[in-house]
């Protein structure tokens, strides 16, 4: 099977039919096409053919598929009114879920940039499903050869944060009977992340909306969770029904017996013998190297909160460290 020619000049109109005739079914391997469908398959493989394999492949990003299922998405549509919200509420939890995972949560002070850049989602093209939208998260750059330790944790934020997501989602189904697990994954995130989580989670339990997860991660694996208006419904509870305290500010001292910048966590063995498991503030970090294994004093924030079921937990943040 030999080339066709190449295309003549097309202001010679001549030229053009003669070439047409000339090249017309010269692939006996490959009939016209008959349906819009093959007809785009053609016109996919001349183009294919045309741009010939490419250099490289690119980075995959990381993936979200939902799916919205229920009531509300009859005939593969949904109102703008409950996916609006659903995705705000998404988006708003991610973000704040990061924030607490990277660090200390917070109430009221913005969340920096870099965390919102690092979690930011974006809509892309939809597929088949009830109804379904996919959504990207940030590009994974092709070499970390300019990145910092605090800007490749950070790259990580994103993943942690759909994972959390996913766990609620999972452990939501075994709340019926007893929200004991449910409120140890959903607790430690502060005030914050249960705001928006409640939010999110009021949205699919008051329209009677189901949701399918996928999430690709950049490793290539992949984690589906599904999640009922029940299931919704029990998030949505525990998160509008648990408060937390006025956080106070203690002296405790003890020694530093493990710590993580990464998890920005560390724990304390006070002289009294409590042991306190607590996040970092950012400045005790970045330092916990020169605390590991010592003696230390340290300023602890502490935040009493009330469980739903009614129960009550302490939350300690570590708000500096000194070597005695």
């Amino acid at each position: 099977m030999t080339a066709a020619a190449s295309f003549p000049d097309p202001r010679d109109p001549e030229a053009v039919r003669r070439w047409m005739r000339e090249n017309q079914r010269s692939r006996a391997d490959r009939s016209a096409p008959r349906t819009p469908r093959e007809l785009a398959a053609s016109q996919h493989r001349r183009l294919l053919d045309r741009l010939g394999p490419p250099d490289e492949p690119r980075p995959s990003r990381r993936r979200l598929d939902v799916a919205l299922t229920g009531d509300s998405t009859h005939q593969h549509t949904v109102r703008l009114d409950v996916l609006g919200p659903f995705l705000d509420g998404l988006q708003s939890s991610v973000t704040s879920i990061a924030q607490a995972l990277g660090g200390r949560p917070t109430t009221h002070a913005p969340i920096p940039q870099a965390i919102r850049e690092a979690t930011a989602l974006s809509a892309a093209a939809t597929f088949p499903s009830s109804f379904g939208v996919v959504l990207y998260g940030p590009e994974w750059p092709t070499t970390d050869d300019w990145i910092d330790d605090e800007e490749r944790e950070s790259l990580h934020l994103l993943d942690e944060a759909v994972g959390t997501v996913l766990n609620v989602s999972d452990l939501s189904k075994e709340a019926e009977q007893d929200d004991s697990s449910l409120n140890e994954e959903l607790i430690p995130l502060g005030a914050r992340a249960l705001k928006h989580m409640g939010k999110l989670t009021r949205v699919l339990a008051d329209k009677h909306v189901g949701l399918r997860l996928t999430w690709h991660a950049q490793n290539g694996r992949t984690r589906l969770s599904e999640l009922s208006p029940a299931s919704a419904s029990r998030i949505q509870y525990v998160c509008e029904h648990s408060s937390y305290s006025e956080a106070e500010i203690v002296t405790v001292a003890g020694w530093l017996g493990s710590a993580s910048a990464i998890h920005a966590n560390a724990e304390i063995r006070t002289d009294s013998g409590e042991l306190i498991r607590a996040k970092t503030d950012e400045p005790v970090t970045r330092r916990l190297s020169e605390y590991f294994g010592n003696r230390v004093e340290a300023r602890v924030e502490v935040t009493t909160v009330h469980y739903a079921g009614g129960r009550e937990r302490k939350i300690y943040t570590v708000l500096s460290l000194r070597n005695t």
